[in-house]
Parts: structure tokens; sequence; C-alpha cells
């Protein structure tokens, strides 16, 4: 099978880290982040095959896990996502899958990385404004013949 999609999501809404007192990487979707992943999970539904990929950090792995439930697919935890991580070595990773859609759960940190290198490789047709992605916003980028082609980025 080869790759067509590759879709990187930033994490849903977690609240603010100074008013967690826990362990960071524990911080879970806040109630906005928990309908946001509900909608992520409604949006990708049909979207199959799939393989799921995610930062180690709870509130990445909530963000795709009502898309794990709905399309019974694992999350697969994969350390180039997380915060701090490389787009490269996980676009890389991705483009390596030998299925139809890798959806891939991150943080902003990545996003913004990957927001310039999109624009400058001239692969999105619209610029993205100081680079930034919203919470549970996605990069939907389209393969063809293992290379980019193009990208759209969506907001939930």
């Amino acid at each position: 099978m080869e790759l067509e999609n590759i879709i990187f999501i930033r994490h849903a809404h977690a609240g603010k880290r100074e008013r967690w007192f826990g362990d960071d990487s524990l911080r879970p979707l806040s109630a906005k982040g928990n309908l946001q992943a509900n909608k992520i999970g409604k949006k990708f539904k049909d979207v199959a095959p799939l393989l799921i990929f995610s930062s180690p950090k709870t509130r990445c792995t909530e963000t795709v896990g009502v898309l794990s439930q709905n399309s019974s697919q694992p999350i697969n935890i994969l350390d180039s996502l997380n915060e701090n991580g490389s787009f490269e070595s996980s676009l890389k990773f991705a483009l390596e899958q030998k299925i139809k859609t890798v959806i891939l759960s991150t943080h902003g940190d990545t996003m913004y990385d990957l927001s310039k290198y999109l624009n400058k490789n001239k692969l999105s047709k619209k610029e993205v404004k100081n680079f930034e992605v919203p919470k549970a916003g996605y990069w939907w980028i389209k393969i063809k013949k293992g290379k980019l082609k193009s990208a759209k980025l969506f907001k939930i």
C-alpha cells in the first residue's frame, strides 16, 4: 500500500501549564480539549487504513484517543513527536510507513517548525501567519510517490 496522507495534529486544549501542579507530562485535556478531541475522532473516522502515532504526553495521546477507539487502531508512542522533538525525524518516519494515512499528534513547537518548512518549500497555498497552529489544528499533507505534494492547514 502506498502512503497518501500524513496528518500532523497539534494537541487539543489542555489548560495552562502554570495551573497544573503535577508532572506536566501527565497534564490532561480540559473540557474544551475533550470536545476538540471528539471532533477530531469524528473528522477522521472514515480515513482508513491508518496508523496513529503520538508524543508520550497525556494531552497528545488524549487528543487522538477518540480516533483510536473509533478506528480500533492503537496509539503508538513516537518520541520525536515530544516537545522539543524533531518534525524532520517524525516526517521521515511517517514517509517510511506502508499504509494510506499516518496521523501524528504533537506539540505547538513541532507544528511551528513544520509550518515554517511547509511555507518555505511552497507546499501550502496559504501562508500561515506567524507559523502558529491553533490547539487541535492540523496540517493535512498529501503524498505522491513518496514525496510531499501539498499541505493544507485546518482548524477544529
